[in-house]
């Protein structure tokens, strides 16, 4: 008992290294591609562009994860009715069927609204305002 328990926390401690080490690598890696764009897209634009990268890196983990789940699991997702639906809707049923990707797309959309406030205010504003009534015309 006293030897499972030991070769345990040694699983423990070593995934956590491994995971600290993982998260230095991924930071130092961000500083220096800041580092290199910096000079040829000034300050904003190569954060964004480590934002995009971080984006793209989430979503190829993330498929990499839904195959390998998938295979696991043995079932195919079912898809949704095809008859006319919202954006909302169309989102949310895609949501539930790759829960993996939809986090990885709700890190990045979170990702790009603190880095850009500006196009956030521009999608809540479209989001909140009210639909033109279309005008008739005599």
């Amino acid at each position: 008992m006293k030897a499972i328990l030991r070769k345990l926390i040694i699983a423990v401690v070593g995934a956590a290294m491994l995971g600290a080490s993982a998260a230095v690598m991924v930071v130092a890696a961000a500083l220096a591609l800041y580092g290199v764009l910096k000079p040829y897209f000034g300050g904003p634009g190569a954060a964004a562009t480590i934002v995009l990268a971080a984006g793209l890196l989430m979503l190829a983990v993330g498929l990499l994860l839904e195959r390998r789940l998938m295979k696991a699991g043995g079932h195919k997702a079912h898809p949704g009715p095809q008859d006319e639906q919202d954006v909302l809707q169309k989102l949310i049923g895609m949501a539930q069927d790759k829960p993996l990707i939809a986090a990885g797309a709700l890190i990045g959309a979170i990702f790009l609204a603190i880095r850009n406030p500006a196009l956030t205010a521009v999608v809540v504003k479209a989001f909140l305002d009210p639909k033109p009534r279309p005008s008739k015309k005599a």
